[in-house]
């Protein structure tokens, strides 16, 4: 089964634009126009791009983040049963002593 982040999206359909038809023949349609439309395609995208690296690199500060975490917390866990099992053996039975009241 696919993730949520796995499955294709409406924005993975080819469109109109990216299969270059056009209800115009070329004859009539301005290069101009054409030309303003793919600059401003290609500035959007390029937006959509930093943004998408941006958010790889927040990501990947905050998984290395977590990995340091994991393994600082894991290192401490040993440490405790390290030393849990060392003092949980007494070297001389405890003395008591009885408290009247």
């Amino acid at each position: 089964m696919k993730g949520i982040m796995q499955t294709q999206g409406i924005g993975n359909i080819k469109s109109i634009h990216s299969i270059g038809a056009r209800s115009i023949p070329k004859v009539q349609r301005s290069s101009h126009l054409d030309l303003y439309v793919f600059e401003r395609e290609k500035d959007r995208l390029e937006k959509e791009v930093f943004a998408l690296n941006k958010r790889t690199s927040r990501a990947k500060r905050q998984l290395d983040s977590a990995y340091l975490r994991i393994k600082k917390l894991q290192k401490e866990i040993y440490e405790e049963q390290k030393i849990k099992t060392h003092r949980s053996v007494p070297t001389r039975p405890l003395k008591t002593m009885a408290i009247n009241y």
